[in-house]
C-alpha cells in the first residue's frame, strides 16, 4: 500500500480507513471487499461501511455482483466535482453567516484588563488589523512609535490616522504625520486627575472605528492595558478630539 498516498489523503480530510481503502483500490484498480480487507487488514464489516461512504462521496464506483467489484472513479472528474461542491457549500455558508450578522442585535459593551506586555502587544496588533476606516492614537511613548513604525505607516496609507503626541519632540521618533492637542486633551488624556495621590501616566490610547478603545497606563511602575469594545460614547469623543487637534 502506498503510505505516502494514505498520508496525503488523510491531510485532505479522509479518515484512516477511508484513506487506506482508497489507496488499496488505487493500487489494485478493481477489487472485491474481501481483497481490500486482505490488503489493508481492516475488519471486513468496516471495509463495507468505508466503501459505502467513499461511493457516497463519489470517490469510488462499483459493478457486478457476487462479489461486487469496486474501483476508483476518474480522478480528474472526482476532484472537479469536489471543487464545485466545496465552493457551492462555502458560498452558501458565507451568505448564511452574512444574513445572521446583519440580523444580529448590536454587541453589548465589553471591557477587560490586559495585565502583561504580550497581551497588550497582541491587542494593539489586533486593533491595527481590524481597523477599517479611522483611528486616533494618543501617544506619550517614543518606544511605541519606533516599535510600530511599519504598522503605523501602513495604517496611514489605508485609513484616516491621527497620531496625537504630547509634545513636538516625540515627532522626531516617527516619519508619519502627527498632531498636537490642546488643553482639554492634555488634561483629559495625558494628565488626568487621579485620586489617592497615585502615580498614573498615560502611555498610549487608541480609538478604532468609533467603536473600540484601548488605554495603556503606567501605574507606579506597572503597565496595565484596559480594552473597551463597542464604546457608546466613541462617536461623540471623536468629534471633540478632531475639533481640537492640529497637525505638527
Amino acid at each position: 500500500m502506498n503510505e505516502e498516498l494514505v498520508s496525503r489523503l488523510k491531510k485532505f480530510g479522509m479518515n484512516e480507513y477511508e484513506a487506506k481503502v482508497y489507496s488499496s483500490l488505487f493500487e489494485l484498480r478493481v477489487a472485491s471487499a474481501r481483497e481490500v480487507h486482505d490488503l489493508t487488514s481492516i475488519p471486513r464489516g468496516r471495509v463495507y461501511e468505508t466503501l459505502d461512504r467513499l461511493m457516497e462521496k463519489r470517490f469510488v464506483g462499483c459493478s457486478g455482483a457476487s462479489p461486487v467489484r469496486y474501483h476508483v472513479n476518474d480522478v480528474a472528474k472526482t476532484f472537479e466535482h469536489i471543487k464545485t461542491d466545496t465552493m457551492s457549500a462555502l458560498n452558501e455558508l458565507s451568505e448564511y453567516l452574512t444574513d445572521l450578522e446583519r440580523d444580529r442585535p448590536a454587541r453589548l459593551t465589553q471591557a477587560y484588563e490586559l495585565q502583561n506586555v504580550h497581551a497588550i502587544d497582541s491587542q494593539i496588533r489586533l486593533m491595527f488589523q481590524r481597523a477599517k476606516s479611522e483611528m486616533i492614537i494618543f501617544c506619550d511613548d517614543a518606544e511605541f512609535l519606533k516599535r510600530y513604525a511599519f504598522d503605523l505607516a501602513d495604517l496611514q496609507k489605508r485609513l484616516d490616522l491621527y497620531v496625537v503626541l504630547r509634545n513636538r519632540k516625540l515627532a522626531e521618533s516617527t516619519s508619519i504625520k502627527c498632531y498636537l492637542g490642546g488643553r482639554e486633551i492634555e488634561n483629559g488624556f495625558f494628565s488626568p486627575h487621579v485620586p489617592d495621590d497615585r502615580s498614573i501616566k498615560l502611555r498610549l490610547a487608541i480609538y478604532a472605528d468609533r467603536r473600540d478603545f484601548l488605554q495603556i497606563v503606567e501605574d507606579s511602575g506597572d503597565v496595565l492595558g484596559i480594552f473597551l469594545s463597542n464604546d457608546p460614547f466613541s462617536g461623540y469623543l471623536y468629534h471633540c478630539i478632531l475639533d481640537e487637534i492640529k497637525p505638527i
